[in-house]
């Protein structure tokens, strides 16, 4: 490797040359100056760039996010994210206490003559809206019922070997009304009440209950059928669908057969469980997933689930139960303790190839609700392996309510008819804190450093009661949060209306490759109608790109040097500016981060004609 020493001496491509003056260098691996045009906006800092933060509405599910597209997205959160320009706490949620002493788990809830009415285990219980309490049990079924259903203003409780109705004063089981009926679910169709067993045998009474009249009959084998529901078909008739753990059939009712429908599906034990329908389209579940099933012509089937993207963190994955169809949006019950066995069906499921185990009983149960733009949790369980059963909405006693069981507990949130703004309403009630976590951030730009600044954090309704805490995550770390703090907010405590301003590192600031931030909101324990309210958020931060060094020079080739012609140097510099290579660089006589390597970018050159080609050659080299 060459070595320069003598003064005004470089080595080029190999070869040496002497220049005229200095070697001017300057790092040339910048970003292009930002323009701005038109009137400024917050956005409109010539040396930092900024990430804006005020719009959540596409919802959950983003844990690295894509700038150009994922801007209204978080990873997760237990708060309000529904309305743009406002994070607010979620909805209260109030836990019902059990009605006795070690009571089973809610399994089946109903709206029936304007009371709610929860079945734990076999006991049946009315809940009692003045004391928000239940009432003694009711009555005993034969068995923990599977499901639950209003037929022509009596109430039908599907227990499995047999049913019991309840008209309002008298229980009856199916079997003292004519003859045992198997019964594991329920619907109603062309006025007549049709249950489905365990065997896959479907039969409708007229009579409400008391006698009943054979249809259509699976041949899958038993256990396999998962739900029982009416949907349109292809020509836009109402019909019967059965879900089932391979997909999802269709009813010939005047036939008395059951049809596959386009939605099949690998066997799972959780597939088509809890399906319904809402608005335009059916919503069937398969395990953690969700799929849209319109029957247009051709009908049409969408993956919709909380699935989709990156998923739902580890911690909160489960099976779906249940769909229940609200007015603004609809719900899913998501069941952490559900898990499948590994089961080999070569004869019953000859397409099957089985079933394996992919859920502990660890995680947490939770409801979650869609509003056609994303999903947004509503409510989790207070502990972990508690199962999620059973949900419905109605407005018993004039309270229109989503009731649900979990945590051994029924609870129910109230719930708008019509979308508002929850910071207008006095009367809006919100749960006691919040979290929210933002995708992991890189500035469309992965591999190269960036240096977090600053954060401006503005909100509203803050009192020292009623504050938030913001912390920040750096480079994948999943485990490891920062609390902000300043002078004003020494504790972390935002609770004072306003911009607050936080730098990074006592205002040396963080370098990161990317960021994540998380918001905790707190309200006071004595006042459910009061929330923080975070408005917009914006970091401040500087892209930093490796250097990249580029060198001025003017090389004398007027005269010979070192054995060579000018015309021979002037050939040769030539020839290196066309060469599809780097080539080494130095100017200095020292080690070897001083070698350069480097290509010639278009050279300027003043060259004296005639007999002898001589002149001086002004290069700019470039170290990529």
């Amino acid at each position: 490797m060459a070595n320069v020493f003598r003064k005004h001496e470089i080595s080029l491509f190999g070869n040496y040359y002497t220049i005229i003056g200095a070697v001017e260098q300057q790092n040339v691996g910048q970003l292009i100056e930002r323009q701005i045009f038109g009137d400024v906006s917050k956005d409109s800092e010539k040396i930092a760039s900024t990430w804006n933060t005020s719009d959540q509405r596409g919802g959950i599910g983003v844990k690295h996010m894509d700038e150009k597209e994922d801007t209204d997205r978080v990873w997760w959160s237990t708060c309000e994210l529904g309305h743009k320009g406002h994070l607010l706490l979620s909805p209260l949620v109030t836990a019902v206490a059990n009605p006795a002493t070690s009571t089973p788990d809610p399994v089946q809830m109903i709206e029936y003559n304007n009371a709610q009415y929860t079945a734990f285990g076999t006991g049946i219980y009315k809940f009692a809206e003045t004391s928000t309490a239940f009432g003694s049990s009711l009555h005993t079924l034969q068995a923990a019922p599977t499901d639950v259903i209003v037929h022509k203003n009596k109430l039908y409780w599907a227990c499995d070997t047999d049913f019991t109705r309840f008209d309002g004063s008298t229980w009856t089981n199916g079997n003292t009304l004519s003859a045992v009926q198997p019964c594991r679910y329920f619907t109603e169709w062309d006025e007549k009440l049709f249950t489905l067993d365990n065997d896959g045998q479907l039969d409708y009474s007229v009579d409400e209950g008391v006698t009943w009249v054979t249809n259509a009959k699976s041949n899958l084998p038993s256990g396999s059928f998962t739900s029982l529901f009416t949907y349109r078909d292809t020509a836009g008739n109402m019909i019967i669908y059965m879900g089932t753990k391979v997909g999802l059939f269709a009813l010939n009712f005047d036939n008395a057969q059951w049809l596959e429908t386009e939605l099949t599906m690998p066997f799972h034990d959780f597939a088509c469980i809890g399906a319904n329908k809402w608005f335009d389209a059916a919503y069937i579940p398969n395990g953690g997933a969700l799929i849209q099933y319109r029957t247009s012509n051709p009908a049409m089937a969408s993956p919709i689930g909380p699935d989709l993207d990156d998923g739902l963190p580890g911690a909160y994955r489960g099976n779906i139960i249940k769909v229940i169809p609200g007015h603004n949006e609809f719900f899913i019950l998501l069941d952490a303790t559900s898990t499948e066995t590994q089961t080999i069906f070569p004869a019953a499921y000859p397409t099957v190839y089985g079933n394996v185990q992919i859920m502990d009983s660890t995680g947490f149960s939770a409801i979650l609700k869609h509003d056609r733009r994303g999903w947004k949790p509503v409510h989790v369980s207070g502990s972990a392996a508690e199962p999620a059963k059973c949900a419905m909405i109605g407005s018993p006693d004039g309270k229109y309510r989503l009731w649900f069981g979990m945590d051994n507990k029924a609870h129910f949130m109230d719930l708008q008819h019509t979308v508002q703004n929850p910071s207008e309403l006095s009367d809006y009630e919100y749960s006691l804190s919040g979290e929210n976590q933002s995708p992991w951030f890189d500035a469309d730009l992965a591999t190269a450093d960036k240096l977090a600044a600053r954060v401006l954090y503005h909100a509203t309704g803050l009192s020292s009661t009623e504050y938030i805490k913001l912390y920040y995550g750096t480079d994948y770390d999943d485990d490891t949060w920062t609390l902000l703090t300043n002078s004003t907010f020494s504790d972390g405590q935002i609770d004072t209306t306003g911009t607050a301003e936080f730098t990074f590192a006592s205002s040396v600031g963080v370098t990161f490759k990317a960021i994540r931030f998380k918001e905790e909101l707190y309200r006071s324990s004595s006042n459910t109608k009061v929330s923080p309210n975070r408005r917009w958020m914006r970091l401040s931060y500087r892209k930093i790109l490796t250097p990249r060094w580029g060198f001025q020079i003017s090389v004398d080739c007027r005269k010979n040097y070192r054995f060579r012609t000018a015309r021979a140097m002037l050939t040769q510099l030539k020839t290196d500016q066309e060469s599809k290579t780097l080539g080494l660089f130095q100017f200095k006589d020292g080690t070897d981060t001083e070698n350069h390597y480097v290509t010639i970018d278009p050279m300027k050159s003043i060259e004296v004609g005639a007999g002898k080609s001589r002149g001086v050659v002004s290069l700019h080299l470039v170290a990529p």
